[in-house]
């Protein structure tokens, strides 16, 4: 079993001293993605030990970039051995110490085949096969449709990557893949846990990578199930999760994208059926797989549908006009803006909040959607504002400070946190405003949905709320291990930052 922990990174000379990276490895060749400090990559990279080390920049977050995605591969490394500043520059092109890279295109009569090998120094071959169909064709017993693509990957190409696992928690917060935090929600974590081995995928190899929810429905990895498993893996150290994780990136990539729009195809009775929609739209778990195992694919994947969710403005008016498709958008593309900036993205970002904070209301202390308006008062949708809008907003005010967006955001927060402390059993999901007043609450313990209510407090708040036994109760084991719906709960709940703080 491989580990791996990160040091502080001290300020140059002393980079080319001191370790960035201390290693434990059992000689098997490792291949994964780390963020690295642009000072260090200055002056190269090498192994103080034994062992061949090779590296490139990953082609994200441009030349001002700090840190650094870069890939690393070891190979012949056995025990405790230092990633250490000052030595061999990058191998771009593949052909290194630790493998040469090999790339060739097949044209077949169903599609066109893309072969990515891995020559390892030690003798071991990896190989990905990827072929884009263009003809509706059956293989191995299963109909592929032309716009999907099947990805066979062989030698253990797969698993290079697990060392990620055991890398010290402080990376993935310097990340924002998890929140700075401790252990304030362990009980969920727990629970969480042991969710992961009950999660059944798909059959076959077209179902890989996703699941089922009641009547039938494919859930195409809805709230980011991908991410949820990532934050899970990383967390807990849990490498059954990452594996996952890892074919969840490779379905949506493989067979969710619609190449019309650029988008994800929704839940449905097929993962095809459904009218793409950038408010079932996620890329941030994709995003952080493609990293993590240094997968160029799932990166320019992420990326393109970054692009396509700026293209497409929300299209709803009136009673149609709904809050996911403006928040989910905006919090999709503030995670890929943090690690690859692009000046259309970010433009389209920034309308998007724009747009999101135009609808703050005073009285109401929300951000009113066509959606909720009844008659002359307006439902409230807590956990959509305070699991999706909020954090949409904070993601965007990380990257653009602007004191009247924060305002509203916090007046939201309040009026969030003033509805919850009504000392009621439960937490609340749903309320009517008017006139100043809300009424008609509605309150719901042991339900993911409510969950999501709690990711738009800041940490301060959220410790004391978990301190509350009535919230301590409402969310113990949720979802419930026979849930008929419970990929989807899971991803709810696991995809929140709040329970891995």
């Amino acid at each position: 079993m491989s580990f791996l922990s990160l040091l502080c990174v001290p300020a140059l000379p002393g980079l080319l001293t001191q370790g960035l990276l201390t290693v434990g490895l059992d000689g098997k060749p490792v291949r994964f993605g780390v963020p690295l400090p642009a000072a260090a990559l200055a002056q190269g990279l090498r192994l103080q030990g034994g062992g061949a080390l090779q590296w490139r920049r990953l082609p994200v977050g441009g030349a001002l970039a700090d840190p650094v995605w870069v890939e690393l591969a070891i190979v012949g490394a056995t025990g405790s051995t230092r990633v250490i500043g000052g030595g061999a520059p990058e191998s771009a092109d593949g052909r290194g110490p630790a493998f040469v890279r090999e790339e060739e295109e097949v044209l077949l009569p169903h599609g066109r085949e893309r072969r990515v090998r891995w020559r390892w120094s030690e003798g071991s071959i990896d190989e990905c096969a990827r072929t884009e169909i263009s003809v509706d064709t059956e293989i191995g017993g299963e109909v592929y449709t032309a716009g999907e693509a099947r990805t066979v990957w062989t030698g253990a190409a797969t698993t290079r990557a697990d060392v990620v696992c055991a890398l010290p928690r402080r990376l993935f917060e310097v990340v924002s893949l998890l929140p700075s935090g401790g252990r304030s929600a362990a009980a969920v974590q727990k629970h969480l846990a042991s969710l992961v081995p009950l999660l059944r995928e798909l059959p076959g190899a077209r179902g890989a990578g996703d699941f089922g929810r009641s009547g039938k429905v494919v859930t195409n990895l809805e709230f980011d199930t991908t991410l949820a498993l990532l934050r899970a893996a990383v967390a807990l150290r849990d490498e059954k999760a990452f594996a996952m994780a890892g074919r969840a990136a490779q379905h949506l990539r493989d067979r969710d994208l619609d190449p019309r729009s650029g988008l994800p195809f929704p839940h449905g009775l097929d993962h095809r059926t459904g009218v793409p929609a950038p408010g079932h739209a996620w890329l941030e778990g994709l995003l952080h797989v493609g990293l993590l195992r240094a997968d160029d694919g799932h990166l320019a994947a992420a990326r393109n549908m970054g692009l396509a969710l700026a293209a497409c403005p929300p299209m709803g008016e009136g009673r149609q006009e709904l809050a996911r498709d403006y928040a989910w958008p905006l919090l999709e593309l503030e995670a890929l803006l943090a690690i690859d900036p692009d000046p259309g993205i970010a433009r389209a970002a920034d309308r998007l909040a724009t747009a999101i904070a135009r609808r703050y209301d005073a009285q109401a202390r929300t951000f009113r959607f066509g959606e909720g308006e009844v008659g002359d008062g307006y439902l409230e949708r807590g956990w959509i504002t305070g699991g999706i809008v909020v954090p949409a907003l904070q993601a965007h005010l990380r990257r653009v400070p602007n004191t009247e967006i924060a305002a509203c955001v916090a007046a939201v927060q309040q009026a969030l946190l003033d509805q919850i402390g009504r000392a009621r059993p439960g937490l609340p999901t749903h309320w009517r405003c008017a006139g100043g007043r809300t009424f008609a609450e509605h309150r719901e313990a042991h339900a993911a949905e409510a969950m999501l209510v709690l990711e738009a407090f800041e940490p301060a708040d959220l410790r004391r709320l978990l301190r509350r036994e009535t919230i301590g109760d409402a969310i113990a084991e949720v979802p419930a291990p026979d849930d008929p719906d419970l990929a989807t709960k899971f991803s709810m709940v696991a995809r929140c930052t709040w329970v891995w703080r």
